[in-house]
């Protein structure tokens, strides 16, 4: 079972996915699950979970904006405060029966760095992200292999034209919630799909700068 493990909604800033559009195009590409992490709001999660769509798993979650970066909460449907430590955060999705998950590790803008995860109770580390680029996975992937570290991926998909561009493979069978938390633990997923290409790249970084000035250069 292919799931997309990073997507936003339009219950994020910028994010331009209706949530039903979001199941109704991953499933055209043969991938059945899906985790909304917006970000800082649960609310994505919430109304997929709403929509009770047959044979479709869907992971509510939220992407939570830390002093230090981004941590993926999966298996969430409570709001996490924004702006706590790494480990405060990891406390508080723990707290709410979820797992934390290291998102796009190296990634400049959003990314905590391998200083901010090593020795930290991470459940997994985001290795392939359809938003990063091929050189940020490989160091993602280099990261989890030393930790020893369960794997996800996901897309990280704004726009409908990006989703599914990366997904987590989880074992035949896998059709519940704590079925697929389960296998994450248990180091049971494997990933596929793509990194970010040159358009997308270019795309990406000039969206991201006017975003930021937006922001009054505050961090998402």
């Amino acid at each position: 079972m292919k799931a997309d493990l990073h997507i936003h909604s339009i219950h994020s800033p910028d994010g331009s996915n209706e949530v039903k559009d979001i199941i109704r195009i991953l499933r055209s590409q043969g991938i059945n699950g899906a985790a909304f992490t917006d970000h800082n709001s649960v609310e994505g999660g919430r109304e997929a979970l709403g929509l009770k769509e047959k044979d479709f798993l869907v992971i509510p979650g939220v992407e939570v904006s830390t002093i230090e970066g981004h941590i993926i909460a999966l298996n969430v449907t409570e709001p996490i405060e924004r702006n706590l430590s790494v480990i405060e955060t990891i406390h508080r999705i723990h707290g709410l029966g979820g797992i934390a998950v290291a998102a796009h590790p190296y990634r400049f803008w959003s990314g905590l760095g391998e200083e901010n995860i090593i020795g930290q109770p991470f459940d997994a580390v985001e290795v392939l992200n359809g938003r990063s680029n091929d050189r940020g996975n490989a160091k993602a992937v280099k990261l989890a292999r030393d930790l020893k570290a369960p794997v996800t991926a996901g897309s990280d998909s704004h726009e409908n034209m990006t989703l599914g561009d990366a997904f987590t493979v989880f074992p035949e069978g896998t059709e519940t919630i704590d079925q697929a938390i389960q296998a994450i633990l248990h180091h049971q997923t494997k990933t596929g799909g793509r990194s970010r290409n040159v358009s997308h790249t270019v795309k990406y970084v000039t969206k991201s700068v006017s975003e930021w000035i937006g922001r009054g250069m505050r961090r998402m």
